[in-house]
């Protein structure tokens, strides 16, 4: 019974997390990402995921992760420093800055913030966080086996 009963906060858990990771308004999720957490929410009350699906919602719960800058620097210093090189980026990290310049976001999603560094990085030295890194590992996929997975988002 006591089993079982753990069976269900698990499933409950895992179901919270994918509607509130689903209602996170400033998402960068791949249109395979949206689709997988749509189709989780779909699911029947009370389905017992795999661990598969666990390692997924892990890493989709590392990417939804905001940052407010890197290594010391604000996510708007690292916009300036991206706006001086505009004219010098490829056209998709031009557009990229472009469409978040415009938002003005005082916070970024990790893959949001690492791809906005790695842009500054070719003109400034603005070094690596530590912070964004070890969650960047989480997305790629290192599960760590623990049971943090049920803690609601």
């Amino acid at each position: 019974m006591a089993k079982q009963t753990k069976k269900k906060f698990e499933a409950e858990a895992f179901r919270a997390r994918i509607m509130a990771l689903r209602g996170l308004w400033d998402t960068d999720w791949s249109d395979w990402e949206a689709d997988w957490l749509d189709s989780q929410a779909r699911r029947p009350a009370g389905y017992i995921q795999s661990d598969k699906e666990r390692v997924i919602l892990n890493q989709l719960v590392a990417s939804a992760k905001g940052f407010e800058g890197y290594n010391g620097f604000t996510v708007q210093e690292l916009f300036a420093m991206a706006n001086r090189y505009l004219k010098d980026l490829d056209e998709a990290s031009e557009e990229f800055i472009i469409a978040l310049s415009a938002r003005l976001p005082k916070v970024l999603r990790v893959r949001q913030i690492n791809q906005l560094a790695r842009i500054c990085r070719i003109n400034e030295d603005i070094g690596v966080d530590e912070a964004v890194e070890e969650v960047l590992r989480e997305v790629r996929g290192q599960d760590d086996g623990s049971e943090e997975w049920s803690k609601v988002a």
